[in-house]
């Protein structure tokens, strides 16, 4: 999992921030995750005011993955946050399918109501990094 770069960690904190709003409703178990996300990467200060100023164009962040397991992490973040408040709305779940198509290539997805299984596998590779 070494091919994860840093730039792909901060890509992956911008889309799980940006999904979990995405609803008008920022519930308190997706800030756990994400905080639980930052703290794990060690995000630093200067980076969460980064990415609290936002101005990142979510379209050339997702351009700059740099790996396979880089798009996974994603996606298995994006599928963790849309369901650890219990509720998946069309609005995240059209974003995650939107992400998914510009791609460009086939990805995974476990069924929804496995979802809950992505939570573990994320910190699990954030863990061996």
């Amino acid at each position: 999992m070494s091919d994860i770069t840093r730039q792909d960690l901060l890509t992956v904190m911008l889309f799980a921030t940006h999904i979990a709003k995405l609803d008008s409703d920022f519930d308190p178990w997706e800030k756990k995750m994400l905080v639980r996300f930052a703290e794990t990467i060690k995000l630093t200060d200067e980076e969460r005011a980064s990415l609290g100023k936002g101005g990142q164009s979510l379209g050339q962040s997702l351009q700059s993955i740099s790996s396979g397991n880089a798009l996974q992490l994603l996606i298995k973040m994006l599928c963790a946050v849309c369901y650890v408040d219990g509720t998946a709305n069309k609005d995240e779940l059209d974003f995650i399918e939107k992400v998914i198509s510009k791609l460009g290539s086939p990805v995974f997805v476990l069924p929804r109501e496995e979802w809950g299984e992505y939570e573990d596998e994320v910190f699990e590779i954030l863990n061996s990094l």
